[in-house]
């Protein structure tokens, strides 16, 4: 089973959210996704979108301030849904790699975005607001 992560970062007031203009694969390409990629061997899902928020994005987080939001899963994927608090300066995250990555108003989330992110957003907030809500489980047949 191929793992993999999808980190929302927010800047410290919740009202915006980092996302970055995908590429590739082919299915998201020209769309609009939280960040994240493949957990690699001897990772865990936080290790994982530490290191893949720096190597996208550029923004150093601690390991231990990634809140799991919950799972996705298929028949030959697993997704961990994490989420972020940044407290610093929003033009710390800059482009690092070919797809650019960019604030966006929660409130205002482009038309060109991901599917599932238009509830996963809501739902994540929620969590960061309320702090009340456990993780969730989604399987995909």
């Amino acid at each position: 089973m191929q793992r993999y992560t999808l980190g929302f970062v927010f800047h410290e007031g919740l009202d915006q959210i980092l996302l970055i203009h995908k590429t590739h694969p082919e299915w998201q390409a020209g769309k609009v996704n939280g960040l994240g990629g493949k957990i690699e061997d001897g990772e865990d899902s936080a290790s994982c979108i530490t290191r893949e928020i720096k190597e996208e994005a550029g923004l150093v987080t601690e390991k231990d301030r990634w809140s799991l939001v919950g799972c996705m899963r298929g028949p030959t994927w697993s997704v961990d849904v994490l989420a972020y608090i940044y407290p610093g300066n929003p033009d710390d995250a800059t482009t690092q790699e070919s797809e650019p990555v960019e604030w966006f108003d929660v409130d205002a989330l482009p038309n060109n975005i991901i599917g599932n992110l238009t509830w996963l957003i809501p739902l994540t907030l929620d969590k960061l607001k309320n702090k009340e809500i456990r993780t969730f489980e989604v399987t995909a047949e």
